[in-house]
C-alpha cells in the first residue's frame, strides 16, 4: 500500500512538472528577438531611487528577470550585449535581475579566491577581460535596478562532458553524492542526472558559506541586494548513501542502522527503475533527517550572509509542487503541521521547515495556466503556498515563459498584486518568444491597480 501511494505521489509531481499548454487558439507571436539591440537605439532610463511622488506611500515591488548562467553565457559575451539587454529590460518594466554567478560546473563568474573562474560553459569558451558580476552590477545600478546573485549550490560538475569542480578538484571529489540504486551503490556522476555533492557533509557547508562571505565582503559587489540559493537540495530520492551520511543519520536517530541501506528502502527482485523502491522501517526518519540537513544549510547561509551584509536578503528558489520529500526541501514554515499527515512524514517533520530563515521565498509556479483553482495553475499555487509559509517570510511568485502560449501579462499582474514580488524565468525565453511588451503590460496593469508610481528602492553603488 505504501509503495502504491508513493508511486502515485511521484507520478502526480511528474505530471505537474510537465504540464502541456492548452490547445487554445494560438496568439499572434511577435518576431523572435535573436540579437541584442544597439544601446544607442534605446532611450536612457533615468531613475531617482529617492523619489516619492506627492501623496504616494506605495513603492514598486520587485519585477525581476532571471539570467541563467549557462543559457545566457554566449548572449552576455560582450559588455555592449549586457548593457543593451539590461536597458531593454528596464524599458519594459523590469526593475531587477537575478544573475547566476556559480553555474552547475562549479566554476565562478565572479572574483573568487577558491573557485576556479568559469571560462568554458555549455561547450562555449569565452575569455573575458572584465569582471562579469561587477559589470552587470554596475550597469544594472545605473538603471536603478535591484540585483541579486544566485548559485546552483549542490551541482558542481557537468556530467555530459565530465568537466568541472567535481571531476577536477579533490575538495569536491571527496564529497560527491553516493546513490543507492537497483544496480547497487553508485556515484551520482556515474548514473545520476547531475554531478552533485553531499549536502550533509561539513565541507559542503564550508564551501557554500565561504562563497557567500567572499562575494558579499568584496567592495566591488557592495551594491548587491541579495543572494538566492538555487538547487539547494538533494538531487533526487536516491542520495546520499555515503558512509558519512550513514554515520550522521545514526547519530541523529540515536541508534545503528542494522540493515544498511535496506532499513531505509530496498528494491524487490526484478526492479530496475530507481524510483520503484520499497520503504523500510526507518524510511520516515530518513526523510525527516534529510530535510533537517537542508534546513541546516539554509540556516548557515543566512548566518554567513548577515554577518557581512545584514541588509542583504537571502532567498531560495524551489518548485511549487509542495511537499518535496524526495529532494529534502521543506520550504514551508516550521509551524505548518499539516505536512505531518503525509504517510512518509514523522510527527516532527514540520520542524524541518526553513521559511523562517529566509527574507523571501521564490515560489516556482512553473505552470502554463495562470488563473484558476486547479492544481496546475499559478493562481492556485500562490494561494496554497501562503498557507504553507504561514507568514514566516515574504513570497515572490515566479513563473517560466518558455512557451509562446502562456498569458505573460496576466501572470506578471497576478504575481505583483498577490505576492511581494515577481520573477520571470528566463532571459533566454523572454528573448526567444519576444515577451518584452507582455511583461510591460502586466507591470503597468499591476501598478495601476496597486496605486504605485514610485520607483523600487535598491542598494546603491558605493561612491568612488
Amino acid at each position: 500500500m505504501k509503495k502504491s501511494v508513493f508511486i502515485l505521489l511521484a507520478f502526480a509531481a511528474l505530471l505537474n512538472a510537465c504540464i502541456k499548454p492548452d490547445p487554445a487558439p494560438q496568439p499572434v507571436i511577435d518576431p523572435v528577438d535573436t540579437t541584442a539591440v544597439d544601446p544607442s537605439d534605446s532611450t536612457d532610463v533615468v531613475v531617482d531611487p529617492d523619489y516619492i511622488a506627492p501623496g504616494d506611500t506605495v513603492r514598486e515591488k520587485p519585477l525581476v528577470m532571471w539570467i541563467d548562467a549557462t543559457a545566457n553565457y554566449s548572449r552576455f559575451e560582450k559588455k555592449t550585449d549586457i548593457k543593451a539587454t539590461l536597458k531593454r529590460a528596464r524599458e519594459h518594466g523590469i526593475n531587477g535581475i537575478v544573475v547566476g554567478v556559480k553555474p552547475g560546473n562549479g566554476r565562478a563568474l565572479y572574483e573568487s579566491e577558491f573557485l576556479e573562474p568559469c571560462v568554458t560553459l555549455g561547450g562555449v569558451t569565452i575569455e573575458r577581460n572584465y569582471d562579469y558580476l561587477e559589470y552587470i552590477l554596475t550597469t544594472a545600478k545605473e538603471l536603478g535596478m535591484r540585483v541579486e546573485a544566485s548559485a546552483s549550490v549542490m551541482v558542481m560538475g557537468d556530467k555530459s562532458t565530465r568537466t568541472g569542480a567535481l571531476y577536477e578538484d579533490d575538495y569536491f571529489k571527496d564529497i560527491e553524492c553516493v546513490e543507492w540504486l537497483p544496480s547497487g551503490f553508485k556515484k551520482i556522476s556515474e548514473e545520476g542526472q547531475f554531478g552533485a555533492i553531499n549536502p550533509s557533509h561539513p565541507k559542503t557547508v564550508e564551501y557554500v558559506t565561504r562563497m557567500i562571505t567572499e562575494m558579499f565582503s568584496n567592495p566591488k559587489y557592495a551594491a548587491l541586494d541579495g543572494f538566492c540559493l538555487d538547487y539547494c537540495r538533494y538531487m533526487d530520492a536516491n542520495s546520499d548513501f555515503s558512509d558519512y551520511s550513514r554515520a550522521q543519520f545514526e547519530e541523529y536517530i540515536g541508534q545503528e542502522v542494522e540493515n544498511w541501506p535496506s532499513d531505509i528502502y530496498y528494491y524487490k527482485e526484478g526492479v530496475t527503475e530507481r524510483s520503484q523502491y520499497t520503504p523500510g522501517p526507518l524510511y520516515n526518519q530518513w526523510i525527516e533527517w534529510r530535510a533537517k540537513v537542508i534546513q541546516h544549510v539554509v540556516s548557515e547561509c543566512r548566518t554567513a550572509l548577515k554577518a557581512v551584509r545584514p541588509d542583504a536578503d537571502l532567498s531560495v528558489w524551489a518548485a511549487a509542487w509542495y511537499p518535496l520529500p524526495h529532494t529534502g526541501q521543506n520550504w514551508g514554515s516550521p509551524e505548518y503541521t499539516y505536512v505531518d499527515s503525509y504517510w512518509w512524514a514523522t510527527n516532527q517533520y514540520h520542524t524541518t521547515g526553513y521559511a523562517d530563515q529566509l527574507d523571501y521565498f521564490q515560489l516556482g509556479a512553473y505552470y502554463n495556466k495562470v488563473m484558476g483553482f486547479d492544481t496546475d495553475c499559478i493562481q492556485y499555487s500562490l494561494n496554497v503556498s501562503r498557507q504553507i509559509l504561514k507568514g514566516a517570510c515574504d513570497m515572490w511568485g515566479t513563473f517560466s515563459v518558455a512557451s509562446a502560449t502562456i498569458d505573460v501579462t496576466s501572470a506578471v499582474k497576478l504575481c505583483l498584486t498577490q505576492t511581494e514580488g515577481c520573477m520571470v524565468f528566463d532571459l533566454v525565453h523572454i528573448g526567444s518568444f519576444n515577451h518584452w511588451k507582455r511583461i510591460k503590460a502586466g507591470a503597468d496593469a499591476a501598478w495601476e491597480e496597486l496605486g504605485v508610481n514610485s520607483p523600487l528602492l535598491s542598494t546603491p553603488m558605493p561612491k568612488q
